[in-house]
């Protein structure tokens, strides 16, 4: 398993940050110019990118009209996971077998690869915004509390509550709106002026021009306020009721239907993902989107693809900073996930940062895939605008092989214990697929 690279790719292996808006232009709407990030320069996914893609992938009607695109979104579905298990998924391995020949036909293959970390908070900002975690701040499972690097000093000793959950936003008075206030792509949403629908204008003019198809307590959550805003939400608790949810909003006139399904990882983190009980969450997965299929409008441009892959990990491959000296100095508070954790250093000292990101390589070895500086972090996450300079490590340790790294003093025995994983920087982790077809 190598590092699969750095945080964007070009051409023509696409990457997680283009695919909802490649899938927008698909159903004939329009994407509103981003704003550059004041420090960085950096821009979110633009319109040309976009139409790019999607021409590329062969979604862009030949005659300006089509009846709209779902974009389906499997957490923790590796590239690599589903070609191991591909003869218990029919309709996945159909549409992976498609994308395989693709590039006989000039189109990119199965492949897209996910931002770094290989994280759900990260990627489904990657994907909602069309921008990389250096730019959103959105930089792993945790970060460290903004505005708290100040107060780290040699006595402080890692603790929980340093950190933020930007998955549950949990004890905290920030509103993940206003602190990731990168605008998402729903946000960004325009009808096309240009191009036209099948559908009547009266369904143009009630319908929402994205819905999120997704359990209902996601709604407003922190998460989805960050990540996915702007979408209309239709809680659909059940795995089997999400297709059926999305074919009815494409029905009813909405263009582009985003479909989450979160079970499969779910799974692999409780069982791991060579496990019995997540391959029979494949094939719930693949009959689900079977039935997505047959339900859409003839014509409707479907994309699956995932946030990040998986791999299992064993307690014989754990290491735990609070009882290991040389990984613990100068450290005063950790964050992010057990495969690629963040560091942080009494006053965000940078001398301090070499020497800890130096004595964790000496001391990792070969079981550390990257240890760097957070200026040097900028390779994988994106170059780092104001918020992302506030959070992020100031050592980032990617894990090598099934390695991971707690710390007991902040991981809980549950979390740390958990046989599947994410995060880091290898293929595994990294390649997602990238299957489309046009019912």
């Amino acid at each position: 398993m190598n590092p699969a690279g750095p945080a964007y790719r070009a051409q023509p292996v696409p990457h997680l940050r283009e695919l909802l808006g490649a899938s927008a232009v698909a159903a004939g709407l329009h994407l509103a110019d981003p704003s550059p990030d004041p420090l960085t320069g950096a821009t979110p996914l633009r319109q040309e990118e976009a139409t790019s893609l999607a021409q590329a992938l062969g979604l862009l009607p030949e005659d300006g009209t089509t009846p709209g695109a779902v974009t389906v979104l499997v957490d923790g579905l590796g590239l690599a996971q589903l070609r191991e298990r591909r003869g218990h998924a029919p309709t996945l391995r159909r549409l992976l077998a498609e994308a395989e020949a693709a590039p006989r036909h000039g189109q990119p293959g199965p492949t897209a690869h996910a931002c770094h970390p290989t994280t759900t908070a990260a990627a489904l900002t990657t994907l909602g915004t069309g921008a990389l975690p250096g730019t959103t701040g959105m930089a792993g499972y945790s970060v460290l509390h903004p505005g708290l690097r100040a107060s780290l000093k040699a006595s402080t000793t890692p603790h929980r509550e340093q950190v933020l959950n930007l998955i549950s936003w949990e004890h905290t008075s920030l509103d993940a709106r206003s602190w990731q206030d990168v605008p998402t792509i729903f946000e960004r949403l325009q009808r096309d002026p240009v191009r036209t629908t099948a559908r009547s204008r009266q369904d143009q003019a009630t319908a929402p021009l994205a819905v999120a198809v997704s359990p209902a307590r996601f709604a407003g959550s922190g998460l989805t306020e960050a990540a996915l805003r702007g979408a209309r939400h239709r809680g659909t608790d059940r795995l089997e009721d999400r297709a059926a949810a999305a074919a009815r909003a494409l029905r009813e006139g909405t263009p582009l239907v985003y479909l989450y399904v979160g079970e499969l990882d779910h799974t692999g983190h409780r069982y791991g993902w060579t496990s019995q009980e997540w391959l029979s969450q494949l094939e719930s997965l693949d009959r689900m989107l079977a039935e997505l299929l047959r339900r859409v409008p003839r014509g409707t441009r479907v994309l699956l693809t995932a946030d990040h892959g998986m791999i299992d990990t064993s307690p014989n491959h754990r290491l735990d900073v609070a009882y290991n000296p040389a990984l613990a100095q100068d450290v005063t508070a950790v964050a992010g996930e057990p495969r690629c954790l963040h560091l942080y250093v009494p006053d965000g000292d940078q001398d301090a940062a070499a020497a800890v990101a130096a004595r964790w390589q000496a001391e990792l070895g070969e079981r550390a895939l990257w240890v760097g500086t957070q200026a040097q972090a900028a390779a994988h996450l994106g170059p780092l605008g104001a918020r992302a300079q506030d959070v992020v490590g100031d050592v980032v340790v990617a894990l090598a092989d099934n390695w991971v790294a707690v710390d007991s003093r902040v991981h809980s025995p549950e979390a740390a214990a958990l046989p599947g994983v994410h995060g880091s920087f290898t293929t595994d982790e990294t390649e997602i697929p990238l299957l489309r077809t046009i019912t």
